[in-house]
């Protein structure tokens, strides 16, 4: 009987050392879901404050692409007025060339005249020539006389006569002949010389008109790429901003999901200390009901045999003792930690790039160098954002919670990406192959890591060094 009732008591003394431990460590947890909902709740503040000073500047950059537009309208304006000009100047351009062309063939023709008029004047200068020397043998006009006084009739006067009249005429028209052409010939050399001067000056206003048309072509694309460039720039930073903004909205959202999490773990726990809490005055009940019956039956063994039911009494007092010790040494073991927090190497590679300043601007990670060389995940977490950005290229972000902490790293210009948002990664786990997409001078993996969330003004960014082993 006595063995019957001792077996329950040991049973709750080892139930009463069993839980006393095990409440410890819900309450230890507890405190620790608490301080991780405080920290979420501070992130989801910062993403907040985050979100609105973005909302502010894309607001403010609306306006600006607003007024740009305006501007623009001035600008195109100007351009219609510049590409009046421009028309203006090339139909000058079209006629002067017109000129030039006329001008050049007028002088190809006087050339071929004057050539020509130089060829008749030298063979009637070689005719004349002869005549005259003709003339100077047969002693000037004697020779006209003769043929005259040789006629033997009157008739045969008058046809010689005439005949030598036509001679003399001949010889007449010959030389006024010879005359005009020279005096054509000089003619057509001096309007040679005047459209030569002539050609020149239009070659000269040519490429006077030539190079206006070139200043208005400069200042036109001068417009034109300062325009460009102002619209390129402010919808570039519009583009940034929206990236940003999905980004800060994916990290609310994964916050959000963290705190639930958390809340609903603090619930478990709370439950779960109720639970023990229940079980504890359960157990003290049973003890003080058991206490009560021992009692009793202790009295009653007394009255029966007083000194074996003190030996009885003494016994087992002695076995509850030792149970309880027993059942105390045998307590649960308290559940090792969970991930030490250290990244891994994102990929295989010589580092290209430090972070710090190049180029005129802060480089706000470390490059990788390679071609398709694996990239992987540097630490466990959740893909925050999966898709193409037009600075990036190919960009995987991944948020991980470590030690109570929010992190963020990233992962750009790759080939392809095997991972889409919203999935969850382990430590190691391939997310694609280096590539040369976006705004990459060539093949590589750009690699950041931000304490808390990413934001586009890399405010969170520190050197990858501090925690991944390159």
């Amino acid at each position: 009987m006595r063995k019957f009732y001792t077996a329950p008591f040991t049973a709750l003394l080892v139930a009463g050392t069993l839980l006393t431990p095990l409440t410890a460590d819900a309450n230890s947890e507890l405190d620790e879901v608490r301080e991780e909902l405080n920290e979420l709740e501070e992130e989801q503040g910062n993403v907040d404050e985050k979100k609105n000073e973005v909302s502010d500047d894309k607001s403010s950059t609306e306006d600006d692409i607003a007024e740009n537009e305006k501007e623009q309208e001035k600008t195109k304006k100007q351009m219609e007025e510049l590409d009046n000009k421009l028309s203006e100047t090339q139909e000058k351009l079209r006629v002067k060339e017109n000129e030039i062309a006329e001008t050049e063939d007028e002088i190809t023709q006087l050339e071929e005249d004057i050539a020509e008029l130089k060829q008749r004047i030298e063979e009637r200068e070689e005719l004349l020539t002869e005549r005259l020397r003709a003339l100077q043998q047969s002693g000037g006009d004697v020779q006209y006389l003769e043929v005259l006084m040789g006629a033997q009739s009157f008739g045969d006067f008058l046809d010689r006569a005439s005949a030598v009249t036509t001679i003399m005429d001949q010889d007449k028209d010959i030389m006024d002949t010879h005359m005009e052409e020279k005096q054509l010939l000089e003619e057509k050399q001096v309007e040679l010389e005047e459209k030569m001067e002539e050609l020149e000056q239009q070659k000269a206003d040519l490429e006077g008109i030539k190079a206006d048309l070139d200043d208005q072509l400069a200042e036109k694309e001068k417009l034109m790429e300062e325009l460009e460039l102002h619209e390129e720039e402010l919808h570039d930073h519009k583009m940034e901003l929206e990236e940003e903004e999905e980004l800060l909205q994916s990290q609310e959202a994964s916050i959000r999901e963290a705190m639930k999490n958390a809340e609903n773990e603090e619930a478990n726990i709370q439950a779960e200390i109720e639970r023990q809490k229940e079980l504890e005055k359960q157990r003290e009940r049973e003890l003080q009901k058991q206490r009560e019956e021992e009692a009793a039956k202790k009295e009653a063994a007394e009255k029966e045999k007083q000194s074996s039911s003190s030996s009885s009494s003494s016994s087992s007092s002695s076995s509850s003792d030792s149970s309880s010790s027993s059942a105390s040494s045998s307590a649960a073991p308290v559940p090792e930690p969970t991930s030490s927090g250290k990244f891994m190497r994102p990929a295989s590679g010589p580092v290209t790039s430090e972070m710090g300043a190049r180029w005129g601007s802060t480089h706000s990670g470390i490059d990788i160098g390679g071609n398709g060389t694996p990239i992987v995940a540097a630490a466990s977490g959740e893909v925050l954002r999966s898709y193409y950005s037009s600075t990036y290229g190919n960009v995987v972000y991944i948020t991980h919670y470590i030690d109570g902490q929010v992190f963020t790293t990233v992962y750009a210009h790759m080939q392809n990406r095997e991972v889409s948002s919203g999935d969850s990664v382990t430590k190691g786990q391939q997310l694609g192959l280096m590539g040369n997409t976006g705004r990459s001078t060539g093949p590589h993996l750009h690699f950041e890591v931000h304490e808390g969330p990413w934001t586009a003004d890399k405010g969170n960014a520190v050197n990858p060094r501090k925690h991944v082993n390159f």
